[in-house]
C-alpha cells in the first residue's frame, strides 16, 4: 500500500501526496496504532526520545479550573505503562506491575553536574558538561543533543532534570532547592491558583507537621506559617 499525506493534516491517505519536510535529514514516522485514521507524527531521528506524551485528541492548555477534570484537557503522560517487555498486559489492571525507579544513574550524573556548578571541588565545568551529555546521548540515541560549556548553567540543569526525571517524584524538591517553588522567578499555569501563575507564600517550601504527631509529642514545634 502506498500512503501519503494529502492536505498535510497529519493523517496518512492511500495514494496520498508525499509527506513534506521542513529540513533535510533522517526522519522517523510514528504511527498512532490506537487510532484507526492513520494519524502519524514525523520526527527527525536526532530528537529527544524522553518526551513520551499522548497528544492525539488532547488540548495542551487548561484554561479554567473546571477544565482540569476533563480528560482531553492537557497532554497525557505515557512514560510508564502497565505492560511487559514483550508488549503484553500486566497481570493486574488495577495495580500495575510497573517498577518505580527510586535511584537512577542519570539522576546521579545530573546531581554531580549540579554540584560542580555550585562550587564542588575536584572537577571542572567541562566534566559537568560530560556528565550531562552522557544523559543526553542516551536520550537522543547519539550526539545530536549534546551541549557545550556555554549552554550549561544551573537553570539548564533544572530544565534537564525535568526532561529526564518527570513523573519520578523529583520536581517539587528540585524547585525548592533552586528557590523557584514559591517565588515569582519561575511560574507555571495555575501556580498560586491563577491561570497565568503567581508567587505563593514561602511557607509552602516545607510541609506542616501533622497535628497527630504534635499531639503525641508536645515537644514538637509546628513549622512557621502553619
Amino acid at each position: 500500500m502506498n500512503l501519503g499525506d494529502t492536505g498535510r493534516d497529519g493523517i496518512l491517505d492511500a495514494g496520498g501526496d508525499n509527506i513534506s519536510i521542513t529540513k533535510p535529514g533522517g526522519y522517523e514516522v510514528r504511527l498512532d496504532l490506537e487510532n484507526p485514521d492513520y494519524s502519524y507524527e514525523l520526527r527527525l531521528t536526532g530528537f529527544d526520545r524522553r518526551g513520551i506524551f499522548g497528544t492525539n485528541g488532547q488540548i495542551l492548555d487548561i484554561n479554567t479550573r473546571e477544565d482540569i477534570a476533563i480528560f482531553n484537557n492537557g497532554y497525557a503522560v505515557l512514560k510508564f505503562k502497565n505492560i511487559t517487555s514483550d508488549g503484553q498486559s500486566g497481570s493486574n489492571v488495577e495495580f500495575p506491575d510497573t517498577d518505580f525507579p527510586m535511584f537512577r544513574l542519570a539522576d546521579a550524573y545530573l546531581m554531580a553536574a549540579e554540584a560542580i556548578l555550585r562550587g564542588a571541588s575536584g572537577a571542572s565545568k567541562a566534566k559537568a558538561v560530560d556528565y550531562v551529555n552522557i544523559v543526553r546521548t542516551r536520550a537522543y540515541s547519539g550526539a545530536a543533543g549534546n551541549i557545550t560549556e556555554s549552554d550549561l548553567n544551573l537553570d539548564y540543569i533544572l530544565d534537564e532534570r525535568a526532561r529526564e526525571l518527570y513523573w519520578e517524584c523529583h520536581r517539587r524538591t528540585d524547585l525548592v532547592r533552586f528557590n523557584k517553588f514559591t517565588t515569582a522567578d519561575y511560574l507555571w499555569a495555575w501556580k498560586g491558583g491563577v491561570s497565568q501563575g503567581q508567587a505563593v507564600d514561602s511557607r509552602f517550601n516545607i510541609f506542616p507537621i501533622p497535628s497527630a504527631d504534635i499531639s503525641a509529642n508536645p515537644k514538637l514545634v509546628q513549622n512557621p506559617g502553619y
